[in-house]
């Protein structure tokens, strides 16, 4: 750690249907070599609590085919659980990283919270709930290579991407792939400004970028990144993304 770092607060977002252990994995690589800041954010989903509110709400167990009445207080309950969990292996991981931490849990919508309680200068991970994040560096020789998504809307975003890029993978083993913006002028000024970036990186246009995102997120080394300035210019891009891409994604 270098000795004019700044402490970053990283704040890691789930939900009820987040696999908060492929955040975590974020976290470690993004916290490497840094004076960071760990803050745990649970957030119970409102809709969700909502639906368990209605008289005829149901579960479902995978052994067990015939479905149970299941309440607000039930799915409360299972809500405090899986928040006490991921406070555990967020204390865990703080311990080894060295790092101070905190956590707290609300209740609300994960994007809006997270965009909401995050301060300037905060980076923001947060995972899909089919993501399975693996980026463990270099790569087993039988492992598919990591693979960044970058996804700058300017010139400006594409510098801090990269640096992004940079930080979590320092030795320069994943694959950076970089999504052009839709629209054709700011596209033409980031690839513009690719020679002035770091490593090598792949360029695609921003058409059908999800589905060849989808198609390796089964591999489970891939990471996608953006700015938090995207993020909250667009929230529901940002809910798709969390939904269709199943990666894990990183607002800086």
């Amino acid at each position: 750690m270098r000795a004019d770092d700044a402490v970053a607060r990283i704040l890691i977002a789930v939900d009820a249907l987040d696999r908060s252990a492929d955040v975590l994995a974020a976290v470690t690589r993004l916290a490497a070599g840094r004076a960071v800041e760990l803050s745990g954010l649970f957030v119970e989903d409102a809709d969700l609590l909502a639906l368990a509110g209605w008289p005829a709400a149901t579960e479902r167990r995978v052994f067990d085919p015939a479905p149970r009445p299941f309440g607000a207080p039930e799915l409360a309950a299972a809500l405090r659980a899986q928040a006490l969990a991921l406070q555990r292996r967020l204390d865990a991981l703080a311990r080894e990283l060295g790092a101070p931490s905190s956590f707290r849990t609300v209740r609300g919508r994960v994007v809006q919270e997270a965009l909401s309680l995050a301060g300037a200068g905060d980076c923001v991970v947060m995972a899909s709930a089919s993501a399975s994040l693996r980026l463990n560096l270099p790569a087993a020789p039988l492992q598919r290579r990591a693979l960044l998504w970058l996804l700058p809307e300017d010139e400006r975003e594409l510098y801090r991407l990269a640096a992004a890029a940079a930080q979590c993978d320092p030795e320069g083993a994943a694959e950076r792939r970089l999504v052009l913006p839709e629209d054709a002028q700011r596209a033409a000024e980031v690839r513009a400004a690719l020679p002035a970036t770091a490593g090598a990186i792949r360029v695609g246009p921003a058409a059908g970028w999800l589905e060849r995102a989808a198609s390796v997120a089964a591999g489970g080394n891939a990471l996608v990144l953006m700015t938090r300035e995207a993020g909250a210019a667009d929230p529901e891009r940002l809910r798709r993304l969390l939904r269709r891409a199943a990666l894990p994604l990183v607002l800086v």
